[in-house]
């Protein structure tokens, strides 16, 4: 069965019932105390942008009002208004809507239909003319709504167009509650108002704050949903999410922007949602209660929440541009083990922001702060970004990567670094843990882990609990260091592997640690110097003798993701090239020279490619020896195309090479 089906099938009830009257018992009272006393001035009800006010309002106090006083609410939104006498007739249409709910009256409506109007209404017809009425001023427009018992709520009022003055409108609401005896209450995020309130002790009596608890908030949306497997989990696992919306940092102003995030209601129902789908999915091939399962589930809805949150930002990330979070890697280093005697001094300072930075921070944030392992899902990032839909074979192919399983079997030794993280060190029994630190161990010194961060993140808890083991810190690294030379000539040690450990390496400051970090760095050192002879040769042999497999080998894997290119080619004889052009074919001549473009021009990274200036002058120098008497289409082909774009490359070459003589000089000077 299709998982979309399943997706499908578990209906939602989404009847957005997001505040209980419980939990905001305390507006309700306000607003009805304010209605019960002689006032003179209106009511104020502030909260963030996306905390439900509105929706409380007209769910849970208007029918209150309703059904315990005499008092009819009605609501308009000031939203991009730009005309006074606008916001008079939406009033009043919305008086009308309230008292002729089957006629269905709205501003359009009654533009339109005039005359089905005043026959619904027909003493408003023998009084007053209503073609009149819709052109008439708002002072006009207000006299002919029953003061005594109207309770005008006036929403969005931080939202209202410029054209307005503020002031200006807040003098209708001081005419309205004076002069008129309208009761009015006005709704706004008071922070987002421009310049402020300048006069709002003569107009505002009183000001109510709105701010529901994120457990109650929880709650109320998991009411929204139908009975269902999902809506259990939510329930049952209702402790772990709301602890990953509690917003404790060390910097304060991050802390402030992580609650207002948190307790957006849309944000929140976004997440929440987008999760639904990785639930389903993930639930409809493998069983909930298995404890891979439900460490897998803990780092889908983390990813969800914080992309979901990043994303809705303004100038945040976007489909296109992930900010280095699709490069980032993640160390037990991060998490907060302050109570083992790590010797991490490292600190969680903001910096000015880059993509680096941006990824380290968003890691900081949303992984750090939780003591949580950091995953990167492309599945679900394309989901929340674009509306992607999930490929199922992608989905379960990347998480299986993620969490070290083959073959339908966890790595035994990652599983114990995923239960140290996910489930917490102390979920184990004393003789437990002994046992996993001691199984850790024996994995580590067969080289079973299969990463490099990996090996530094089991150092971490092998060295923090050496005594527990009963092993000396020395022994234990070099341990390890047998691992990890039996598992670092077994990868492939590419710019993506290198970039991830030179990010993560100035973390581990422990003196021990850092015998393995200075130990990685000499290995890897090591097995690429072996590497590039082998390769150059490798590669030199097919550019000689089969030039279209060169160039499909060093085309970039993913067009959307370059990482940079080390320089082999300078090490080409200039015999070799000069012999290999013999033999070319056009098809190979123009896909060399695609490969230079890509190489080259289409690329931030060429700069670390100056070296192979040999090879591009070797390369045209061999071609402008050739004979061109024969006519050929490889000829041709050499002449005007590939020749060109020799050209084109040993320019953008050289203004690096000149670049970096000029800093090389002004480094001396200084």
């Amino acid at each position: 069965m299709n998982w979309t089906n399943i997706f499908f099938k578990d209906n939602i009830k989404l009847s957005n019932e997001i505040l209980t009257e419980k939990v905001m018992d305390n507006i309700s009272e306000a607003i009805l105390n304010h209605l019960k006393m002689k006032t003179t001035g209106a009511l104020l009800l502030t909260g963030d942008w996306g905390s439900g006010k509105t929706y409380h309002l007209k769910n849970n106090v208007f029918p209150l009002i309703e059904a315990t006083t005499k008092f009819i609410p009605v609501i308009v939104s000031l939203y991009g208004e730009t005309d006074k006498n606008n916001i008079a007739q939406k009033v009043l249409f919305s008086f009308f809507d309230k008292k002729g709910k089957k006629v269905n009256l709205s501003t359009g409506t009654l533009a339109k239909n005039i005359k089905n109007f005043s026959e619904g209404f027909p003493i408003l017809k023998k009084y007053v003319d209503l073609d009149k009425l819709i052109v008439g001023t708002g002072e006009n427009v207000f006299r002919l709504l029953p003061h005594d018992n109207l309770l005008i709520c006036f929403d969005d009022l931080e939202r209202m167009s410029e054209k307005i003055d503020v002031n200006d409108f807040l003098g209708i609401v001081n005419d309205l509650v004076e002069n008129k005896g309208c009761k009015v209450l006005l709704i706004a995020n008071e922070e987002e108002i421009k310049n402020g309130i300048t006069f709002k002790e003569k107009t505002i009596e009183k000001t109510i704050h709105f701010s529901p608890k994120i457990s109650d908030i929880f709650d109320s949306i998991i009411t929204s949903y139908e009975p269902s497997t999902f809506k259990e989990y939510l329930k049952i696992n209702k402790e772990f999410i709301i602890s990953t919306l509690v917003p404790i940092v060390e910097n304060k102003d991050e802390e402030q922007e992580l609650k207002k995030s948190f307790s957006n209601i849309r944000s929140l129902k976004f997440s929440i949602e987008h999760f639904r789908y990785s639930y389903l999915l993930l639930t409809s091939k493998k069983d909930e209660k298995d404890i891979l399962v439900k460490q897998q589930l803990r780092s889908l809805w983390i990813f969800t929440l914080s992309i979901s949150i990043e994303f809705r930002k303004p100038q945040s990330i976007t489909y296109r541009d992930k900010k280095k979070l699709d490069e980032q890697a993640t160390s037990f280093s991060d998490i907060n083990l302050s109570n083992l005697n790590f010797g991490n001094t490292q600190t969680t300072e903001v910096k000015t922001e880059t993509q680096w930075t941006y990824s380290e921070n968003f890691k900081r944030l949303y992984y750090n702060r939780l003591s949580e392992n950091y995953i990167y899902f492309p599945s679900i990032y394309d989901l929340i970004t674009s509306g992607k839909a999930i490929s199922e074979n992608d989905f379960f192919a990347h998480l299986d990567k993620s969490f070290n399983i083959k073959e339908g079997k966890v790595n035994p030794a990652h599983q114990i670094l995923h239960t140290f993280l996910h489930l917490g060190y102390w979920s184990y029994s004393d003789s437990e843990f002994k046992q996993a630190l001691t199984n850790l161990l024996e994995y580590c010194k067969k080289g079973q882990l299969e990463d490099i961060v990996s090996y530094l993140n089991a150092g971490v808890y092998l060295i923090g609990f050496s005594e527990i083991i009963e092993k000396e810190k020395n022994d234990i690294i070099k341990k390890i260091q047998e691992g990890l030379a039996i598992f670092l000539p077994q990868i492939k040690i590419n710019y993506f592997v290198k970039s991830q450990f030179e990010m993560v390496q100035g973390h581990f400051n422990e003196p021990n640690l850092q015998k393995l970090v200075e130990f990685i760095k000499e290995k890897i050192v090591e097995i690429e110097t072996r590497n590039a002879l082998l390769e150059v040769n490798e590669i030199e042999t097919k550019f000689s003798n089969d030039l279209e497999s060169f160039v499909k080998d060093f085309l970039p894997e993913n067009s959307g993701f370059r990482t940079p290119d080390k320089p082999l080619f300078h090490k080409f004889e200039k015999k070799t090239i000069q012999e290999s052009l013999k033999k070319w074919q056009p098809k190979g001549i123009m896909n060399l020279t695609s490969l230079l473009k890509i190489r080259y021009l289409e690329t931030s990274f060429s700069e670390k490619l100056i070296d192979e200036m040999t090879f591009l002058i070797n390369l045209e120098t061999a071609i402008l020896e050739k004979d061109f008497n024969e006519k050929t289409l490889s000829n041709y082909l050499l002449k005007d195309q590939l020749l060109p774009r020799i050209v084109e490359c040993k320019k953008q070459l050289q203004i690096f090479i000149d670049q970096k003589s000029e800093l090389h000089q002004t480094s001396e000077e200084e």
